[in-house]
């Protein structure tokens, strides 16, 4: 599929007069929440965590009601991590992985509760979301080594967590840095994830971009600040990360098919294209959409935003081509789909 092209960041409207309507209603309703808590950029960071969750968890109520959703506790390379098993009605099919975002640094499986299962509800798969580990007191590599472990793990016992026709691997931000990665360095491993979704990730400490410029030029956020506070967190005082920490310049030969979901009024729009580019020139199945009038993190206004709520179901029609192409390749998934047809 072609890639869609991005508009030259010039002409007579700013980001901010860009801005979706409903867009702006979110973000004045989040901004709203978050007014008497401390400013998490300049705060000790269990505060900030703290301000963090307050401020987001409203926002990811509700949602779709799931036939379970158990939490549970995994040892994973010499840590114990919490997930969350989403399992809606009637789940059948490879398992998706979702990876959140915050930064590396906060945020939580509480914050994205509501996109969980909005993901389960429309694919009909069932979902495994991990709270790992965050910077700065664990960096680099503490959170992609535990996503690379959950993957194993998951390969390994897939009947345990109904992933008999393999894994889908959802990120969003940071969780799209993790998932791309983790897909990278398990390339020619059965445990990699059989597809991507990637939703606005960090792919690269490469601030020279127009899409940097642009938005630090408006009201928006995140700015470029923001974002290179986020990776000092994550990388600490390595210099010796590698393309595992910024995917951007790592192997993208031999990976799954990928779709990327982009914010056009976003710091990481350009390089977000330039993955999506960088994996179709090597013969990766690519699919890319830029969402106009929307900012960094527009998936959590599902409900709320227009865009979002068709982003959501963009992405499920793409998951369920691909679940589609693994159910036929997978004989266990092949009988449970025939037998449930027939009763």
């Amino acid at each position: 599929m072609p890639l869609e092209k991005s508009t030259e960041f010039t002409g007579p409207q700013t980001p901010d007069e860009k801005l979706d309507p409903q867009m702006r209603a979110f973000l004045e309703e989040v901004a709203a929440s978050a007014a008497e808590l401390p400013n998490p950029f300049h705060s000790p960071i269990q505060l900030a965590r703290a301000a963090i969750e307050k401020t987001l968890r409203p926002f990811a109520m509700g949602g779709p009601a799931m036939a379970s959703s158990i939490d549970r506790e995994l040892a994973l390379g010499g840590r114990t991590i919490r997930l969350r098993h989403y399992r809606p009605e009637n789940a059948c099919g490879p398992l998706i992985l979702y990876i959140h975002g915050g930064g590396w640094t906060w945020e939580s499986i509480e914050t994205h509760d509501r996109m969980a299962r909005e993901y389960a509800a429309l694919t009909g798969l069932a979902v495994v979301a991990p709270d790992y580990s965050l910077a700065p007191e664990n960096p680099f590599p503490a959170a992609l080594d535990e996503c690379i472990d959950l993957l194993q793990e998951v390969h390994l016992n897939a009947p345990d967590w109904g992933a008999e026709a393999g894994i889908l691997a959802i990120g969003d931000s940071a969780g799209a840095n993790l998932a791309l990665s983790a897909a990278m360095s398990l390339r020619g491993n059965p445990a990699m994830p059989k597809a991507l979704l990637l939703n606005y990730g960090a792919y690269a400490r490469d601030f020279d971009r127009d899409s940097y410029r642009w938005i630090d030029a408006s009201s928006l956020s995140p700015k470029t600040g923001h974002i290179k506070w986020f990776w000092r967190n994550y990388q600490g005082e390595r210099t010796d990360c590698g393309w595992r920490s910024e995917p951007l310049l790592g192997p993208f030969d031999g990976l799954p098919p990928m779709r990327l979901q982009v914010a056009r009024l976003d710091v990481l729009h350009d390089e977000n294209l330039a993955v999506a580019r960088t994996a179709q020139e090597v013969g990766v199945e690519v699919e890319c959409s830029v969402y106009p009038g929307v900012t960094h993190g527009f998936l959590r206004a599902v409900g709320r935003v227009s865009i979002a709520d068709q982003a959501f179901r963009d992405a499920a029609r793409w998951i369920a081509a691909q679940a589609s192409q693994l159910n036929r390749a997978s004989p266990s998934t092949s009988r449970l789909a025939s037998s449930s047809g027939a009763s």
